[in-house]
């Protein structure tokens, strides 16, 4: 029967989490799991991304440092980006008084969030993308492959149903299924939680401020007017906001000039630019151009697109058995 366990780098973060408390959330399978000298003896399904809770802005601290997590070094190019995902923001983390450190903090709690769930986009555009050089050469596509395009482009809101799987379907989906740049995932993270700070971003893992229309789906804001409906959407976890966040500029008609612009430049073969794609969200906020030009002034002062080129490091699994 074969058995799963994890390299040294996994390992010695669950293992230094369990040594701290309040790190490890306690839904998740238990640390034992993650032995690396003693892999365990049945077949256990392990987690590899498993999200960490972490309670206080110290003990995130000793999560970065001994993963040997530098946004120095990433900025550089230098260091890949430490597989390290949190469940929830520390609870002090608005509130501290040096700005630094909170950025730092704050940059390197959502950085490998925006980069898990852009693969995953990237990975669905890909495999697009191998459909359509197939359509385009004559072959059909199997059934299980045709139902996983309709899948697709019902979820990101393209109507499919009776429609020929031929280039347009592929164009209107190949304009949708693509990433966000991370310098403009980072900015509007920054600017709508307040780095941290807000009420919605604490309580309900809300780090872009999306609302929603039922009471039981988010958190009603205090200076909601009278008669308004919305709250903002709260998440299980800080993965779960930033992956609705990036399938919210993907589907919703709003954004469709960030697609437009970001069509552009693949069309060009420049690379993603989030100085270039903020343009596209005046409808993100009613302040409008305004909210455009704080989201740059951001993405500038804080140097962001040295994360463009960012690649997140893969946790090792082996397999034995």
């Amino acid at each position: 029967m074969p058995s799963f366990h994890m390299a040294a780098f996994v390992g010695g973060i669950i293992l230094l989490a369990s040594q701290v408390p309040g790190l490890i959330d306690s839904t998740q399978p238990a640390p034992a799991s993650f032995s690396v000298e003693k892999p365990p003896a049945e077949s256990v399904v392990v987690p590899a991304n498993a999200p960490l809770d972490v309670a206080k802005a110290d003990d995130f601290e000793v999560v970065l440092q001994e993963t040997g997590f530098d946004l120095n070094d990433i900025r550089r190019g230098s260091d890949l980006v430490p597989a390290v995902y949190l469940a929830s923001l520390p609870e002090d983390l608005g509130s501290l008084d040096q700005v630094k450190r909170k950025k730092q903090l704050f940059f390197s709690a959502v950085l490998p969030l925006v980069l898990r769930a852009n693969e995953k986009v990237a990975r669905e555009r890909v495999k697009l993308i191998r459909f359509r050089d197939r359509a385009l050469d004559g072959a059909q596509l199997r059934p299980v492959e045709r139902e996983w395009l309709l899948e697709l482009a019902d979820s990101y809101g393209v109507d499919a149903e009776g429609a020929e799987i031929g280039p347009g379907l592929f164009a209107k989906l190949l304009l949708k299924v693509d990433e966000i740049p991370v310098s403009l995932a980072l900015a509007q993270a920054a600017v709508e939680s307040g780095w941290g700070a807000s009420r919605f971003a604490r309580n309900g893992n809300a780090l872009f401020g999306q609302r929603a229309w039922t009471e039981k789906a988010g958190i009603a804001p205090k200076e909601r007017a009278s008669g308004e409906k919305h709250v903002v959407r709260k998440y299980d976890s800080l993965l779960g906001s930033v992956a609705s966040y990036i399938h919210n500029l993907n589907s919703h008609p709003s954004y469709r000039d960030l697609r437009l612009r970001r069509a552009s430049l693949r069309a060009t073969g420049r690379a993603l630019d989030g100085n270039v794609l903020a343009g596209g969200l005046l409808s993100y906020a009613e302040i409008g151009q305004e909210y455009v030009d704080m989201l740059r002034l951001v993405i500038a002062k804080n140097r962001l697109g040295d994360f463009e080129g960012a690649i997140l490091e893969r946790p090792l699994v082996t397999v034995s058995g």
